[in-house]
């Protein structure tokens, strides 16, 4: 028992080198620590950056899609709504008007609606149509804002002007106000005409805008005497369909009719400067209810435009877009507005051409004269 504990040896104390190190990796994974914890604190604490808007843009290729969605991204942008950071745009580009093309728009809409959007613009009525049944189909009441629509309440788009109901609104016209003042600024413009002529059944797209206009057109023209003259066609949209607009036209003679009135909506995208052509060969005065352009040249067709500025009513619709997005306002509860305003535009050029001559007190009215 002496001898072993006389072999046990004293415990050895930490060198002073050693104790520094120990005490200095000890300090140094503190403050590690403690500056992780206030790092993980304050980004807590940050707020979360938002993520952009995503807004499905227009697709069917009609002559007031291009301009109204010029419009309403303009008007989004001087919302502050930069592209990018704020906003992010579905551009899916246009699709030619066709029997097919409503329900290829339609099941776009649905593919989008699953990824996920927060708005619909639709811009006009086979947009609208689309988008609204694509919403009801994938059980997702997005909202839809549209531009240019015609009698929303009787083609199912709106309970009441006041009240829309649904995921529905924007900016909409009253059809027959819209033709009455038309033919009376058309008459006013050119006294005496008596026959109209108009691209009917087979031009005409198989929905709005052109039903209300063309019933409108019907009803109007009774009540002031004048006689609508309907050109058709029995050939669907295709290959050879430009060629038989082309003949259709061809075959209409000087004296069938004393003027020309462009109908909206029609397959053939082009059809109004094939009506400029026509009404320059017969020398008679062409309507047309929105600003149109030749295909060809770009310049103004027609004599006389009476209607809407498409461009304005997009950025109309965009102030729409506003209240939902960060207003938070439903659309069913956003009233339906008319366009803003109406403009006139008078096309001298066209008018020397045919050899008309525009009344003062009608050039006094235009917001537009082409020289």
């Amino acid at each position: 028992m002496e001898q072993a504990e006389q072999t046990m040896q004293p415990a050895q104390r930490p060198s002073p080198s050693n104790l520094v190190y120990i005490v200095g990796a000890a300090l140094v994974l503190f403050i590690f620590f403690l500056g992780a914890w206030w790092f993980l604190g304050r980004i807590s604490r940050l707020p979360e950056q938002p993520q952009p808007f995503v807004v499905v843009l227009p697709m069917w290729d009609s002559p007031p899609g291009r301009p109204l969605t010029e419009g309403f991204v303009k008007k989004m942008e001087e919302l502050g709504y930069k592209e990018g950071i704020d906003i992010v745009y579905k551009r899916h580009g246009f699709l030619a008007p066709g029997p097919e093309t409503l329900g290829v728009v339609r099941g776009i809409y649905e593919s989008d609606l699953t990824e996920g959007i927060d708005l619909i613009f639709a811009a006009e009525w086979s947009d609208t149509k689309a988008a609204q049944e694509a919403t009801k189909a994938v059980g997702k009441p997005v909202p839809i804002v549209f531009a240019d629509i015609t009698n929303p309440i009787e083609f199912g788009f709106a309970e009441t002007w006041a009240s829309p109901g649904a995921n529905l609104t924007g900016v909409a016209e009253r059809r027959n106000d819209v033709v009455e003042k038309s033919l009376e600024l058309f008459t006013g413009i050119v006294p005496g005409i008596k026959k109209i002529g108009v691209a009917a059944q087979g031009f005409m797209l198989p929905g709005e805008p052109s039903i209300s206009y063309y019933e409108a057109l019907l009803e109007q023209a009774e009540k002031m005497g004048l006689e609508i003259v309907e050109y058709t066609t029995d050939v669907p949209p295709g290959p050879g369909y430009r060629e038989e607009v082309t003949r259709v036209f061809d075959s209409i003679q000087k004296g069938e009719v004393d003027a020309w009135l462009h109908i909206p909506g029609h397959f053939f995208t082009n059809q109004q400067t094939l009506e400029h052509q026509l009404a320059l060969r017969l020398k008679i005065p062409h309507m047309l209810p929105a600003v149109e352009h030749n295909d060809e040249t770009g310049e103004l067709v027609g004599l006389f435009v009476y209607g809407a500025d498409f461009v304005e009513k997009g950025e109309q619709a965009a102030i729409f877009a506003d209240k939902i997005l960060r207003g938070g306002t439903l659309a069913s509860d956003i009233p339906l507005e008319l366009p803003d305003r109406y403009i006139i535009v008078i096309n001298l050029k066209t008018a020397e051409a045919i050899g008309v001559t525009i009344p003062p007190e009608i050039l006094e009215l235009a917001d537009r004269i082409i020289e």
